[in-house]
């Protein structure tokens, strides 16, 4: 079985430019933990943004952990933070080397990245590398195990 035979086709997606708060809002509304980032021109996947990609910029990095040991506990202020990372854009907190997968690859080698990669969905791209689908776990499972029920 085929990737391109169970993924979904109608996939919500941003751009690098996106707005994290309008993101933020599609995530909530369509209860996505994640989205992939296509460039509007040529519709190539070039990102990934999940919702811990946005809470992760709450926590304070390394060196300023270093520098203030006492105030990078503050988790009021960190909380306070979320609103400053609402308003960036999705280029400044999306991971820039997104794990896909093309259309012609079987299932079950997707399910095997996932399980490698600790991850529940996969984008689907094209010999171009357009976004054309995606496609999560739960998807694999029904349609493998479906079978035989």
């Amino acid at each position: 079985m085929k990737v391109i035979d169970i993924m979904h086709k109608n996939v919500d997606y941003v751009a690098p430019k996106t707005p994290l708060k309008k993101v933020a809002k599609i995530i909530f509304g369509h209860k996505h933990t994640g989205l992939p980032v296509v460039d509007p021109k040529t519709k190539k996947l070039v990102g990934f943004l999940t919702d811990q990609n946005i809470l992760a910029g709450c926590f304070p990095s390394v060196k300023e952990y270093m520098e203030d040991v006492v105030h990078a506990r503050d988790f009021s202020a960190m909380e306070k933070k979320l609103k400053e990372i609402l308003d960036l854009k999705v280029e400044n907190v999306m991971s820039y080397k997104p794990i896909s997968i093309h259309e012609g690859e079987y299932v079950l080698r997707a399910i095997s990245l996932m399980k490698v990669k600790d991850i529940a969905r996969l984008p689907v791209v094209d010999d171009k590398n357009r976004l054309v689908g995606i496609v999560t776990k739960r998807e694999i499972f029904r349609a493998l195990v479906g079978k035989y029920l």
